[in-house]
């Protein structure tokens, strides 16, 4: 197979300089040469119509000589071609054509000069003759006795002497074409050597040297051309520097991380893995390559690993690896992988199970004291002990186990609820059906301390889809907190409103005017057994697992929980629960 020849910018350039010159030459040589035709062309029709007045005159003169005898003398005289032709178009005499040859020639009624002449103008044409086969010139004009008088010229001279012309200008064309092909060349060379040694300086940069620099002495703009170049290639080399020096210090900032970060390419191809990674999954040698399998080959990995590289960012998800229970965190890469983040939590899954342990013990050996209290309750029955004293103690008897009946059902409920025991029913539920429900076990309670009930709601949306069971419970630990903290002549208030950008989830808010939280202990609000005032809490009853009730129950159904609260101004608990669908409508 035939490479294709591929030429340089300087013969590209030379043979550009060729061919426009050698079209110029021709260009001239053919249009000089054609206007110089056309000119004495009609110089010699001009002459022609001159010398034809006087023909006419002369031949006017001798009315008595034969008419091919006077042509022939005209033409002479003249040294033209002289023809005397009939009105019929017959000729009756030709200055070039032998008398006996006249009576042959055809008629020349039909040529365009004569055709003018009869017509009593002066008729001209150029043509080839067919009587004398070349090319003529042609005026014709009408005689006094009737006849047409013509006179013609041979273009023969004519194109004799444009040839001539043509071809001296066409000899200093070619010399004029040597010179200029010498001297493009010459240019070429000298204007295309130093953006060679440009396009080598630049293809060296290209391929990573970036230590070239042009040294080109020309000025103008192949120098500017240079010079840009050059810093070009400073500050490049400066910014790859730089680049180089933050990716060392990112490099390290990712190595020192306590996390596990996994970068894989579009194909599940690892990437990059910091040494936290490579501790948690076991990966030992060079990693770089590897595909996901090789890492973990658990199908929730895998699955975690097929959503992150779909190109949408995951939050936080729960896996476990060996004696790991990670929580991950997937990130998508503009070209298509993702990075992985893992957190280790396995520390604090171990301080949750211990902790889910001893609510399910305690709720057991809280029994036992339980039944003892009351066993003593029953001896307290005995009539010989003094009224008083019997009052007493069945008193203290009674709170100590209703406080203890209460901790043992949270423990259970809470119990029940992490471990999957409870499982959420969720059906159509009024929210302010529910509300007043609830809030009916604390009415008395509210009216003695003065303390305002009221539910905010739309009928438009204010139906949810949730268990009522656990909306009650949710509400009933809302309402004894907010109770228990709101000073006499406070409100507690229940709104409920569609939560914005989101149609299928509904936001209700539980708002006091109590003595507020202060904003550092609000983020662990919701955990088991954590109270703000611990002393108060428990002098009051309180057993601190009520909002954390309240916030499994609420991520049962798939929502959120949040507290916000200032200082001597109030709380508000806001959480999100499904809505309840459109019924349809006949």
């Amino acid at each position: 197979m035939n490479t294709p020849v591929r030429l340089h910018s300087g013969q590209r350039l030379f043979l550009s300089y060729l061919v426009l010159s050698v079209l110029t030459v021709v260009a001239l040589t053919l249009s000089i040469g054609g206007t110089l035709r056309r000119h004495l062309a009609s110089q010699t029709a001009d002459a022609l119509r001159r010398e034809l007045r006087l023909a006419g005159a002369f031949y006017d003169a001798r009315p008595t000589s034969a008419p091919d005898a006077v042509a022939r003398q005209i033409g002479a005289l003249l040294g033209r071609r002289v023809t005397i032709i009939a009105r019929d178009g017959v000729v009756l005499g030709d200055s070039e054509v032998q008398p006996a040859g006249v009576a042959l020639l055809e008629s020349h009624r039909t040529r365009p000069e004569v055709r003018e002449a009869l017509r009593g103008q002066i008729g001209e044409a150029v043509r080839r003759s067919a009587s004398v086969d070349a090319e003529q010139v042609y005026a014709a004009a009408p005689t006094r006795r009737g006849e047409v008088l013509r006179l013609g010229e041979s273009l023969g001279a004519v194109h004799s002497t444009v040839g001539q012309i043509q071809r001296g200008m066409l000899g200093a064309g070619i010399a004029a074409l040597v010179v200029g092909t010498a001297l493009s060349l010459a240019l070429a060379h000298a204007a295309t050597r130093p953006l060679q040694r440009v396009g080598r300086v630049a293809r060296a940069m290209a391929a990573g040297d970036l230590s070239r620099r042009v040294r080109s002495r020309e000025g103008y703009e192949i120098g500017e051309v240079g010079d840009a170049l050059n810093t070009l290639a400073d500050e490049l080399q400066l910014r790859l520097e730089q680049l180089e020096g933050k990716r060392g210090e990112m490099q390290a900032l990712i190595d020192a991380m306590a996390e596990g970060v996994l970068a894989l390419d579009r194909n599940g191809i690892v990437r990059r893995a910091n040494p936290a990674a490579r501790h948690m999954f076991g990966l030992a040698g060079h990693v770089r390559g590897i595909p996901t399998p090789a890492v973990s080959r658990r199908p929730a990995f895998l699955e975690f690993v097929r959503n992150a590289l779909s190109g949408a960012a995951i939050s936080a998800t729960q896996l476990v690896h060996g004696s790991y229970h990670l929580l991950a965190t997937a990130q998508p890469l503009a070209d298509g992988g993702a990075v992985l983040v893992f957190l280790d939590v396995s520390a604090l899954r171990r301080v949750e199970d211990v902790r889910r342990d001893f609510v399910a013990n305690a709720s057991h050996e809280l029994k036992t004291p339980l039944t003892a209290i009351r066993g003593f309750s029953e001896t307290l029955l005995d009539p010989e002990l003094p009224t008083e004293l019997r009052q007493q103690f069945t008193k203290i008897v009674q709170a100590n186990t209703q406080r203890l009946q209460r901790i043992v059902d949270d423990l259970l409920d809470l119990s029940r609820i992490e471990s999957g025991g409870w499982r959420s029913e969720p059906e159509r539920v009024s929210v302010e059906e529910v509300s007043h429900a609830a809030w009916a076990s604390f009415a008395d309670a509210a009216k003695d301390k003065h303390v305002c009930f009221d539910v905010q709601t739309d009928p438009s949306h204010g139906e949810l889809l949730a268990d009522p069971s656990a909306l009650h419970q949710v509400l009933t630990n809302l309402f004894g907190n907010a109770l228990q903290f709101t000073p006499p002549g406070g409100s507690i208030t229940i709104a409920v409103a569609p939560v914005s950008g989101r149609a299928e989830w509904m936001q209700i808010e539980g708002r006091d005017t109590g003595i507020g939280i202060p904003a550092p202990h609000l983020p662990r609000i919701f955990e088991r057994f954590y109270r703000v005032d611990p002393a108060r809490s428990r002098a009051e009853g309180g057993t601190g697992l009520g909002l954390s009730i309240v916030r499994h129950l609420v991520e049962a159904h798939g929502g959120q929980v949040e507290a916000e609260s200032q200082l001597g101004r109030g709380t508000t608990i806001r959480f999100t629960l499904p809505t309840a669908p459109a019924e349809a409508t006949l």
